[in-house]
């Protein structure tokens, strides 16, 4: 380019990928690649049982932008309403902003079998699945703000009770009469943004069709 011309898209994406260290690319996309694997792995493994109903939380159908604090109130409840006892509690979320949030509850999970992981790529997540005593359900919930990717709380027969994934989507599988009690115990702003999945996609398509 000696007549002083600006450099071609490919000439300038040569000279780009001339400063990538091509390993080290190669390397971090294949840690990407196993977090979404892992992440896939959540989705895949956690469910509840075939007789109950599952539930979303529908973010823009709750009274105030307070997601995380809201869906922590919603989840508690549904917890202390449902006859299926919670026995395994999981998670995984990035320890820096956890520990920034609650120093104390991080270190109760780390004391109940839940791993602290750290690699080249990823610079420090808690996660694991543990026995749910009081003080780890207590610990989980304290934890639900950005950060905190998934979590899920299952009963004795692995049957999952409540799950966060990614996290802003929430799940609760219930019976009928159980869907019932937490509309007793919720007030109807927040019960009213529990709903099915079909629920959520018909507000969905109204909303597409009004635009």
């Amino acid at each position: 380019m000696s007549n002083g011309s600006k450099p071609s898209g490919s000439e300038r994406l040569a000279q780009v990928l001339g400063e990538v260290d091509m390993d080290e690319l190669e390397e971090a996309i294949k840690a990407r690649m196993e977090t979404t694997k892992k992440a896939g792995g959540f989705h895949e493994s956690v469910d509840g049982p075939d007789d109950e109903t599952k539930y979303i939380l529908h973010k823009d159908g709750l009274p105030s932008d307070r997601y995380h604090e809201l869906a922590r109130t919603i989840t508690e409840a549904v917890l202390d309403v449902n006859p299926r006892k919670v026995a395994t509690a999981g998670v995984q979320g990035i320890d820096e902003f956890l520990r920034n949030r609650n120093e104390e509850a991080v270190k109760t999970l780390l004391e109940s079998e839940i791993s602290y992981v750290e690699s080249e790529y990823n610079d420090g997540t808690i996660e694991g699945r543990c026995a749910a005593t009081p003080d780890v359900v207590e610990a989980v919930l304290s934890l639900y703000i950005p950060g905190l990717t998934h979590a899920y709380f299952l009963d004795s027969e692995g049957e999952a009770i409540a799950a966060r994934f990614d996290d802003t989507l929430q799940y609760y599988w219930l019976s009928e009469r159980t869907y019932r009690q937490l509309g007793e115990r919720l007030n109807p702003d927040l019960f009213s943004a529990v709903m099915t999945q079909k629920e959520l996609e018909q507000i969905i398509e109204r909303e597409r069709q009004d635009r």
